[in-house]
């Protein structure tokens, strides 16, 4: 019987707010009201004072208080919270800082990359695959948005271009043409956190129920002849669900599990045996090496892998990288994302969430913000093809299935 759930360090460079948007559109040159009241900081930045606005030129940083507002030349608002934050912006947008403004202005809005080459922005292309917008109840398969999910599963994408999508502990297939189709045959295995091999093969971890009180968290594996095995078969037990967060398979065959339930990264062989990788089993945020770091992991958490077998972690405020030896180390740690969702590309960007908004960050930390006003659901989870198209999986009023083309 299956369980059932509810529904390189660059702090400089970040965007700690609520709701990260982007800034799109251009408009030429620069002008403030107040100037009188600006000035030059010590690093030969313009600070910008209470009660000023000011039109952003190109290649231009500021610097600014908590409060103030950017207005984006599409109409989009953001509000600076806290300090130390860098806000990356397009040509024309309007700084605002209030009047009541008092703190210091440690806060700083750039329409240039560090290196003063600029950042373009340009628009997102989605399709909806699947999925209703207002309805998460009973999963139903279907095409397009005549299919319904649960949602809050897990993505992976197979060599063919389909998704395979965990959904309330099965597996769903999602073609490109968004026909939704829920594997066939019984199993007794709960698929939560995913991952997919080049041949095809599927991985699963979830668990059992085991009695009244007790479950067995369990790895098991679906071939693309639809043969179901168990791999690791009641591997922990617990009197709560187990054995659920990302999962990730490297070239050499093994699995890793970013463990939700006692916050540490699991490595299990080819040969059927487990060992701790990284994590004490405390929630934290000490890099180190093995035990000697703290990890903290949510259910949904994503686990990339990259072609070197070093694993991705977005814990919401950071973003963590475990290599193959268990080193663990913070790569970016200002990071605001709404859900544990985490995507990275071959070149080396990664990709969160929040609500209506999707963040790119590159590998020097650099942050650049898309509007996604598609949907006001939760980013669950998220996943990348080899050609750079980015899928995401949502729940909310609905649940759907998105792709992505930057």
């Amino acid at each position: 019987m299956k369980s059932r759930r509810r529904g390189a360090r660059a702090p400089s460079f970040a965007l700690a707010l609520g709701i990260a948007m982007a800034f799109v559109g251009c408009d030429d040159g620069g002008s403030n009201s107040g100037a009188s009241s600006s000035k030059m900081s010590s690093s030969g930045t313009m600070s910008i004072a209470a009660g000023m606005t000011y039109t952003m030129p190109a290649d231009t940083t500021v610097e600014v208080p908590a409060g103030t507002t950017i207005t984006a030349p599409n109409g989009t608002v953001v509000t600076i919270n806290g300090s130390s934050n860098t806000v990356l912006t397009q040509v024309g947008a309007i700084v605002s800082v209030p009047a009541d403004a008092t703190g210091p202005a440690n806060n700083e809005v750039s329409t240039g990359s560090p290196n003063g080459t600029g950042i373009a922005t340009s628009p997102l292309t989605v399709t909806v695959l699947a999925g209703s917008a207002t309805t998460n109840d009973n999963p139903t398969d279907g095409t397009g948005t005549s299919a319904i999910f649960w949602g809050g599963g897990h993505l992976a994408v197979q060599s063919s271009g389909d998704l395979i999508v965990s959904d309330r502990g099965s597996l769903r297939r999602v073609t490109q043409a968004g026909v939704v189709t829920t594997f066939e045959g019984p199993t007794p295995y709960d698929w939560e956190p995913i991952a997919i091999d080049g041949s095809g093969n599927i991985y699963g971890s979830g668990n059992q129920v085991l009695g009244s009180e007790s479950f067995g968290a369990s790895i098991a594996e679906w071939t693309p002849a639809g043969s179901v095995q168990g791999l690791y078969q009641n591997w922990e037990t617990g009197s709560v669900s187990v054995g659920w967060g990302g999962l990730a398979r490297d070239a050499a065959g093994n699995l890793y599990l970013a463990d939700a339930g006692t916050n540490r990264i699991l490595k299990f062989d080819s040969a059927g045996g487990w060992a701790v990788l990284a994590g004490n089993g405390f929630a934290g945020s000490v890099d180190g090496t093995g035990t000697a770091a703290s990890l903290t992991i949510n259910p949904l958490s994503d686990l990339p892998i990259d072609a070197d077998g070093n694993l991705y972690l977005n814990t919401g405020t950071s973003i963590r990288q475990i290599t193959p030896t268990g080193t663990v180390t913070t790569l970016f740690d200002k990071v605001a994302s709404d859900t544990n969702a985490l995507a990275r590309d071959s070149a080396g960007n990664f990709y969160v969430a929040n609500v209506e908004s999707i963040v790119r960050i590159d590998g020097t930390g650099n942050m650049t913000a898309f509007p996604f006003p598609n949907t006001s659901d939760f980013i669950t989870t998220m996943t990348m093809d080899s050609e750079g198209n980015l899928y995401l999986g949502t729940r909310g009023i609905g649940a759907q299935i998105f792709k992505v083309v930057f």
